[in-house]
């Protein structure tokens, strides 16, 4: 009772910063569940799940902000990704796993403060897109941690705050219901990690979700940067020490 509690409440906490920023649930959560107890492969299948359900009325609610290509090339790379990552996850050692994603995520959040030579939104090639899904999609099977390279981009081409989240809400929902199935395919969900936890676990994500959101509508552009950038950086950090 006491692990389904903690659980709760990190999944709940960390889905207040997802849907504040449209990501970081998932770098949020991991670390602090591997904290509690919890194992990596119900920690990944959580995370999956929880993001999958959030960002469902996420992108029903910003439907209007949605870039519909760009939602499309990401996703749609994040299925080979995904596929390669479920492959060649029972072949990396978890304790070189979490600290590789963990590193990588701090990298993302400090390319993040690199200088951009225009401040006006752009539209990011359609090949960087494709490949930025590839990594999304490798780094969901494997850690969950599939934010980060999307966010890398949309944050370098200056999208806006809510396109920003809308465009990540769309990605989720296709990178998470690939990774979700693949996993299943490949029989590594098990029963233990649906019931009775999951239901719980979803509940506290979608409640943290809805707080997080009614925030987002309130933080101006650079409040919101500034906001991502640093909970990329403390993320990888909690990973890599946690790993």
């Amino acid at each position: 009772m006491t692990m389904l509690v903690m659980g709760a409440v990190c999944i709940g906490f960390a889905s207040v910063i997802g849907g504040a920023t449209g990501f970081g649930a998932a770098l949020m959560a991991t670390p602090a569940m591997l904290m509690v107890g919890f194992d990596v492969p119900e920690v990944v299948f959580v995370n999956l799940v929880a993001g999958l359900v959030t960002r469902l009325n996420m992108a029903y609610q910003l439907r209007n902000q949605i870039n519909w290509r760009r939602v499309a090339l990401l996703g749609g790379g994040s299925l080979p990704g995904a596929w390669l990552g479920a492959v060649t996850l029972n072949m990396l050692p978890e304790q070189y796993l979490k600290p590789a994603a963990g590193a990588l995520v701090m990298l993302c959040g400090i390319a993040m403060t690199l200088p951009v030579r225009t401040t006006t939104p752009r539209n990011p090639p359609a090949a960087a897109q494709a490949l930025t899904g590839v990594v999304g999609g490798y780094l969901a099977t494997t850690t969950s941690l599939n934010g980060p390279p999307p966010v890398l981009l949309l944050m370098r081409a200056r999208v806006p705050p809510l396109s920003f989240i809308a465009d990540l809400a769309g990605y989720f929902i296709a990178a998470n219901i690939t990774a979700v199935g693949i996993l299943w395919i490949r029989d590594e969900i098990t029963e233990s990690m649906i019931w009775p936890r999951l239901p719980i676990f979803v509940v506290a994500a979608v409640v943290g979700n809805l707080v997080g959101l009614s925030i987002a509508r309130r933080l101006p552009a650079e409040v919101f940067r500034t906001a991502v950038i640093v909970l990329v950086i403390a993320a990888g950090a909690v990973t890599l020490a946690a790993g």
